[in-house]
């Protein structure tokens, strides 16, 4: 049985972009899981109904594989669905395509089901991912680890959470972390460097008033540069992240 899938059609907003009138990495996660939510609310499971059964969906890791961002005042289509399940884990794919139908960028996601009041991961109720008509497999996918970071050559950057930083599951929002790990890199090497590939992996919650710590370490090649990230409040690491860059031609 093939995975229903889901497309809508977005367009590209000022305040969704750089500097350079790029989508940013936070601003396309925040689109996505806008197309993946149309999806859930149009299959009767959308977030208030979630909520009413004790359960919301959070993100374990994204991997992103990226041709082309999108710029300013662009329309792209965003398609989605649901590609297989476990006991607790569920996996989802989201394709982003041009006006004429190019793929710009493919994300591979893992989520799982989150039990709000006892505040850990809960397993999957058939009720609950049956209309996503996804393949059941008892196999859990081994998605790649981020590159780890390099502790002796890392750089170190405080940030403090405040309350706008929170979302409904009342912790960081996920696109938040991205923020955090991007900015240790400075304008200059954002502006000279394009993104094309990204692992990102969140390990445990951020809360409001904790102060982070957003350390990178750079390693450079030929062809391209990798950068490794690490989220972490005392002491306990919170997300990890690698990118994969190269020059802007």
């Amino acid at each position: 049985m093939a995975a229903k899938r889901y497309r809508n059609t977005k367009e590209i907003s000022y305040y969704m972009c750089d500097r350079t009138h790029t989508l940013t990495l936070p601003m396309l996660i925040n689109l996505i899981l806008e197309v993946s939510g149309e999806q859930s609310d149009q299959l009767g499971l959308g977030e208030k109904v979630m909520e009413e059964k004790g359960y919301s969906w959070i993100i374990l890791q994204y991997e992103f594989h990226i041709s082309k961002f999108p710029g300013n005042k662009e329309k792209i289509e965003i398609e989605t669905y649901a590609t297989e399940y476990n006991k607790l884990f569920c996996y989802r794919d989201f394709i982003v395509r041009d006006e004429a139908g190019t793929e710009l960028i493919k994300i591979h996601s893992t989520f799982a089901l989150f039990d709000l009041e006892k505040r850990k991961m809960a397993r999957l109720p058939e009720e609950i991912v049956a209309p996503y008509e996804a393949e059941f497999t008892k196999k859990v996918k081994r998605t790649p680890k981020p590159t780890e970071l390099d502790e002796e050559t890392a750089r170190s950057q405080p940030f403090h959470v405040r309350y706008f930083d929170i979302d409904t599951n009342q912790h960081v929002n996920n696109s938040k972390y991205l923020d955090w790990t991007l900015n240790t890199l400075g304008g200059a090497f954002l502006t000279e460097h394009k993104l094309v590939y990204a692992n990102v992996k969140y390990d445990k919650e951020v809360h409001e008033n904790q102060m982070i710590q957003s350390l990178v370490s750079i390693e450079k090649t030929k062809d391209k540069t990798i950068t490794a990230h690490k989220i972490r409040t005392e002491g306990v690491a919170n997300c990890s992240a690698s990118f994969e860059w190269k020059l802007q031609s």
